[in-house]
């Protein structure tokens, strides 16, 4: 452990250089606000889908009203919950204001309309000139405290001055063009009173234009922390924390102007726990004010600072996670290669920076790639860094798995990696831990986090930027999401089908199954039939894991393969058709299923 911290610096350093150059390639864009298709029937199906389209647009459809009913009656529930607590628990509410005296009196209104009275509404007035000052001026309640400054300094400096004299237990934030519904403070309050470790909780919003009485789309997304890194999906009208975060964590970044809502919740969720709560108590306006920050284009280029603040922050988790206590268990790790050395160079360096010393092993297995690749692995075989099997023909991805679990270690748990995967730091140790913590597991996966301008983003991940990185593993295209709690943290999500680019699986778990199935899925369809496997002969749980991340730069030895040989019989033998030639098939005893045409 003592050598292990000796090496930190140097080791974080390298790790730094080559995750700098993995995601050299991402651009800063604006994307218009868009949102998606429903595709769920029932409750169940609609908070899965809400993790990745967090946005229904009107008009609503019959499995739509079925959701919002039930949101509905979420609130209620918490209502009652919460007022059990009005007498014990002061609310401490946020609201900012700058030339709003057309909005400002609805949305005081809808706070003292609130069923739960045991609050301080504390408005900021900052430096309005348009009969802001004087309407709050003519109003007398005991309830709201007035703060003015003297000229604008600016949202963030305006809401830091309100949470610098707030006396609640908790902190609720109301923009003054937005309203709540009677309940929201008493639901909110209930949300805390249900979910004990909850340090924040946020619910669900009506997204009306202007002054139309009818919404135009319903925003709610069940806790994804991956999402919410690629793009903003909680408003902080709707967003309520303990005073405790604002104490240890401090308040809005003032040198921010836009995104500063965005920034403070992304840095509350890398410290403390925050849950979805699916309600419908909070109405959001837009072009309801004409001084939003949201129409000054020009402060656009925040997304830039805010993005490098966002990797300064995860670049120093990854340095926390060299410091770490090493893994209880070994773990084998086996790479299916083709082509690409520079990824596979990258990958294997993403490991060896992790500083495996005696309880990592690298295994891989190449499939009959050129001369330079072998002499490459050759090389590293010799220096003792990897095991290695060399083909000479190319088996695919199932056998060359399973070639690589015979040689490894026993006892050793395996990770299946990818080639052109880059693991970081604290990812093992995150998988292991849940991998022997959590009930009844039997596959873990991490966030498979594609670069910017992937083609398959949004094919994933409706609702994501794709001019970002975006993690992919929670998938519309799979539909892979199941058991969603209607309360959720998001830190752990029970999958139906986890994509093999990086899969830790315990040894035990593989021991008792039957690994991955060359017969019938050469080169893929066998994690499918794994996890099947897993899920209902071995009646255990695959987990998505969002401490844990990798990034994956997509089937880059599929796309060598398919350069190289796409008039080739046999990658279109092997990737067309996932099958295996009558000469190879009879040479490792395997059958050809009479469906399988």
């Amino acid at each position: 452990m003592k050598e292990k911290n000796n090496s930190l610096k140097s080791v974080t350093i390298k790790f730094k250089v080559l995750l700098i150059k993995v995601l050299r390639k991402i651009k800063v864009k604006i994307c218009k606000f868009k949102s998606e298709t429903p595709n769920f029937h029932d409750f169940d199906e609609f908070l899965a889908y809400s993790k990745l389209s967090p946005v229904i647009n009107a008009p609503f459809k019959e499995e739509d009203k079925r959701c919002f009913a039930l949101m509905e009656n979420v609130g209620k529930y918490l209502i009652k919950k919460g007022l059990k607590s009005e007498k014990s628990i002061i609310v401490s509410i946020i609201m900012p204001v700058h030339n709003r005296a057309d909005t400002l009196q609805s949305a005081i209104d809808s706070v003292l309309k609130q069923t739960y009275k045991n609050f301080e509404l504390i408005i900021i007035d900052d430096g309005s000139n348009d009969g802001t000052t004087e309407l709050l001026e003519s109003i007398s309640n005991t309830k709201i405290k007035i703060i003015k400054n003297k000229t604008c300094q600016g949202v963030s400096h305006a809401r830091n001055r309100g949470l610098g004299v707030a006396k609640g237990e908790y902190i609720a934030y109301l923009d003054s063009d937005n309203t709540w519904e009677p309940g929201y403070i008493a639901a909110m309050v209930g949300a805390f009173n249900e979910i004990p470790d909850a340090d924040a909780v946020y619910g669900g919003q009506l997204l009306y234009r202007g002054e139309e009485e009818h919404p135009f789309a319903v925003r709610f997304g069940s806790f994804n922390i991956s999402l919410l890194q690629n793009r903003n999906y909680i408003d902080i009208n709707t967003f309520c924390h303990k005073k405790e975060v604002y104490d240890k964590l401090g308040g809005f970044d003032e040198t921010l102007k836009r995104y500063v809502d965005w920034d403070l919740i992304m840095r509350i969720t890398e410290k403390f726990e925050i849950y979805s709560v699916p309600t419908l108590l909070s109405n959001y306006y837009y072009e309801k004010a004409k001084n939003t920050i949201t129409n000054d284009t020009g402060l656009v280029t925040h997304l830039k600072s805010l993005r490098e603040k966002q990797q300064e922050r995860r670049l120093k988790s990854y340095k926390r996670a060299f410091q770490m206590d090493l893994p209880s268990h070994k773990v084998s790790i086996i790479i299916p290669s083709y082509e690409s050395l520079t990824d596979l160079k990258e990958c294997i360096e993403s490991i060896l920076n992790l500083d495996p010393s005696d309880w990592l092993e690298i295994i891989v297995v190449d499939n009959a790639s050129s001369q330079p690749i072998v002499d490459y692995l050759s090389k590293m075989e010799n220096e003792g860094k990897i095991k290695l099997i060399l083909n000479n023909i190319n088996y695919g991805f199932s056998y060359a798995v399973n070639q690589g679990i015979s040689i490894a270690n026993l006892g050793n748990d395996i990770i299946i990696l990818n080639n052109d995967a880059i693991i970081t730091p604290g990812a093992i140790e995150s998988m292991q831990k849940s991998a022997y913590e959590l009930p009844e597991c039997g596959i873990i996966i991490p966030q498979q986090i594609l670069p910017p301008e992937t083609k398959t983003i949004n094919t994933h991940v409706p609702h994501a930027y794709a001019s970002y990185e975006c993690d992919v593993s929670l998938s519309t295209h799979h539909k892979n999401i199941i058991n969603v709690p209607i309360f959720h943290s998001g830190k752990n999500v029970e999958l139906k089908f986890a994509p093999f680019f990086c899969a830790y699986i315990k040894r035990k778990v593989l021991d008792e199954s039957k690994g991955l199935d060359a017969e019938y899925g050469r080169h893929y369809r066998s994690d499918r039939i794994l996890c099947d496997y897993t899920r209902h002969l071995m009646k255990l749980k695959i987990y998505y894991v969002s401490d844990a991340i990798v990034y994956h730069k997509l089937q880059k030895s599929t796309d060598q393969l398919r350069k190289k040989t796409q008039s080739n019989a046999d990658f279109d033998i092997m990737f067309h058709k996932n099958q295996w030639g009558l000469k190879q098939r009879k040479k490792l005893g395997y059958r050809k299923a009479p469906w399988d045409t």
